[in-house]
C-alpha cells in the first residue's frame, strides 16, 4: 500500500539552530501514527513543513504517492493536508459557524442553512455538540480544540495533523475524541498525533517516531516497545518514577465553607463547597471540563466575584480582598490558557516576568522599577525550567509553546508563595519538564505553600498529588476510605457522583 506520507531527508535550520537534520518519516495510509519528542525535539517544524508553513531547506515530500513540494498551508490543505496547532485560530468575535466556514466560503452569497445543517452532521459524526450561534469567545479550551477539529473535516482533509490535542480536554472528551479518530481511520483517513502522552501512544497508535534535537532517533511499530523504553528514547536517559512523599500538613492556608459561584451564564457553577488545604498538601482537582474547576481558580485568584459563603487565606477573609492584596499576601498562579491569561505577548521575557509582582521587591523599589533586581528575576524565572530563548528582552510570542509555559510556571513558583493555583501547569509539556514543574510544586509545598493543581490529565493526578478530589457539576466529592488513588472509582465520580 502507499503511503499517506513520506519525507525523505528533511532538514531546517534557523540562524545556529539546526532544528530538523536529515529527519525520515514514513506514515501509513488509515493509520494512527505519533510523533513523539521532547520540546524542542523538531516535531513541530516537521509538521509545519509537511502542512506548507515552513519550507526544508533540504529533503523531499510526497503525499499518497505523489512528490509534491507545498509552498503555503493553502496548497498543503488542496492536498488533504490539514492541522490543528497547540494554538488555536479561533476568532473570538465570530461565531462558532462562522469561525467553522471562515476562508471556505466560495460564493459571495453564503448558505448558511445548508453550512449548519453540514456542520451539524460532521459535529454529530466526531460526537461533539455546539451551539452554532454562540460567539467563540465563550469556548472552553476544550472547546475551541473540538471546533479546530471540525474545520479540518469541514476542509475535506484526508491526512490530519493534532498537535497535543487532548492537551485540554477531560479524560472522558479525550476517549471521545480517539473514537472518532478511530472511525475516520476506518474510513481511510490518516492522523498523525503529535503527543507527550504515553497512554495515548499505547493506547490508540500502531507506529510512533521518535525525534531529538532535531534528529531521528527511533522509528518503530508501537507493539515492539513499551512505556519505559519510549520515554528513555526520547528524553535520552532514564527517567525516575515519581515519588509521593510522606509530608505533615501544617496550619490551614485555605478553608472553604459553602462557597459558591456563579458562571458566566448565570448559573451556580460552584455550589457551597467545602474545602481546607494546609501546608504543605498538594491537593488535586480531577472533574471533566466545565465542572466547576474554572469558576473556582477564578473566585480564588479574584478575577470572578465570589458569590456567596466564605473564605479564609492564611487567617484573612478572601471574601474581602482585593486581587492585589491576595498576590500581595502570598498567592500565585499558574493559568489555564497562558495566552489570554497569563502573558502579554507583545511584551518582553523582562516584562512578563512581573506581571502581577510589579509592585514587590525585587521588580520594584518603593514606587519606581528595579531594573536590576527585575533583569536578575526574569534570569532566575527562564532558568528555573531551562526556559531556550533569545535573551530577556525577546517578545515572549517568540518562544514555543513548551517554552513559554516553563516560563509562566517558573514565574508563579518564584519567591515564596504560600498558595499555589495550578490550572494544567504542565500543558504542551514533555515528559521531563512535566515531572521537573510538579517537583517544584511539591518543593516549594515542602518549605510551607499549599498547591492547588486541576488537572484533565487523571494519570498527572495520580502521580503528582497528596490526595485528589473530585468536582462533578460544581459539587465536590471524596473518593471513600481505602479507593482515594483508584482510578476507576474517582473516574466514576468524575461523570457521575456515585
Amino acid at each position: 500500500m502507499i503511503n499517506a506520507v513520506e519525507m525523505i531527508g528533511v532538514s531546517k535550520r534557523f540562524g545556529d539552530v539546526q532544528a530538523l537534520d536529515s529527519v525520515d518519516l514514513r506514515v501509513g495510509t488509515g493509520t494512527i501514527h505519533a510523533v513523539v519528542g521532547e520540546n524542542g525535539a523538531g516535531k513541530t517544524t516537521l509538521m509545519r513543513i509537511l502542512y506548507g508553513a515552513l519550507h526544508p531547506d533540504a529533503g523531499s515530500i510526497s503525499i499518497e504517492g505523489s512528490l509534491v513540494a507545498p509552498k503555503s498551508s493553502a496548497q498543503a490543505i488542496a492536498l488533504g493536508v490539514g492541522m490543528v496547532s497547540q494554538h488555536y485560530g479561533i476568532i473570538p468575535e465570530l461565531s462558532c459557524l462562522q469561525n467553522l466556514i471562515l476562508g471556505t466560503e466560495g460564493d459571495a452569497i453564503l448558505h448558511m442553512s445548508a453550512a449548519r445543517n453540514r456542520a451539524e452532521q460532521l459535529a454529530q459524526k466526531m460526537g461533539f455538540q455546539f451551539d452554532w450561534d454562540r460567539s467563540a469567545s465563550e469556548l472552553s479550551p476544550a472547546g475551541a480544540q473540538k471546533l479546530e477539529i471540525l474545520k479540518l473535516l469541514w476542509r475535506n482533509s484526508r491526512i490530519m495533523i493534532l498537535d497535543e490535542p487532548t492537551a485540554m480536554l477531560s479524560p472522558v472528551d479525550g476517549e471521545a475524541l480517539f473514537q472518532s479518530l478511530r472511525l475516520l481511520v476506518a474510513e481511510g483517513n490518516t492522523v498523525i498525533l503529535v503527543t507527550h502522552r504515553l497512554p495515548e501512544v499505547f493506547g490508540h497508535c500502531s507506529h510512533v517516531t521518535v525525534l531529538r534535537g532535531g534528529k531521528l532517533v527511533a522509528d518503530k511499530p508501537v507493539s515492539e516497545t513499551n512505556p519505559g523504553e519510549l520515554a528513555e528514547l526520547i528524553v535520552g536517559k532514564r527517567l525516575e518514577e515519581p515519588s509521593l512523599h510522606q509530608y505533615q500538613p501544617g496550619q490551614s492556608v485555605l478553608t472553604l465553607r459553602n462557597f459558591q459561584v456563579v458562571g458566566a451564564r448565570g448559573n451556580l457553577a460552584v455550589k457551597g463547597i467545602d474545602f481546607e488545604i494546609r501546608e504543605g498538601d498538594v491537593v488535586g482537582i480531577a472533574g471533566v471540563d466545565g465542572s466547576g474547576q474554572r469558576e473556582l481558580f477564578h473566585a480564588l485568584l479574584g478575577t470572578i466575584s465570589i458569590y456567596g459563603g466564605d473564605a479564609t487565606f492564611l487567617g484573612s477573609s478572601l471574601n474581602s480582598m482585593s486581587k492585589w492584596d491576595r498576590l500581595a499576601t502570598g498567592l500565585s498562579a499558574i493559568p489555564e490558557d497562558r495566552h489570554s491569561e497569563g502573558v502579554i505577548e507583545d511584551w518582553s521575557l523582562e516584562e512578563n516576568s512581573a506581571l502581577g509582582m510589579q509592585r514587590l521587591s525585587p521588580f520594584a523599589k518603593g514606587n519606581q522599577v528595579d531594573e536590576l533586581g527585575r533583569r536578575q528575576a526574569t534570569a532566575a524565572i527562564a532558568e528555573r525550567f531551562d526556559t531556550k530563548h533569545g535573551g530577556i528582552a525577546e517578545p515572549i510570542s517568540d518562544l514555543s509553546g513548551g517554552n513559554q509555559q516553563r516560563f509562566v510556571a517558573a514565574r508563579a513558583l518564584y519567591g515564596s508563595p504560600k498558595l499555589i493555583l495550578a490550572f494544567q501547569p504542565a500543558r504542551g509539556l514533555d515528559l521531563a519538564a512535566t515531572q521537573e514543574v510538579h517537583e517544584a510544586i511539591r518543593s516549594q509545598c515542602l518549605q510551607g505553600a499549599a498547591a492547588l493543581v486541576v488537572s484533565y490529565d487523571l494519570d498527572e493526578l495520580l502521580d503528582h498529588s497528596d490526595r485528589i478530589v473530585v468536582m462533578n457539576r460544581g459539587e465536590l466529592f471524596n473518593p471513600p476510605p481505602g479507593d482515594e488513588r483508584d482510578p476507576m472509582v474517582i473516574g466514576r465520580l468524575m461523570v457521575a457522583a456515585e
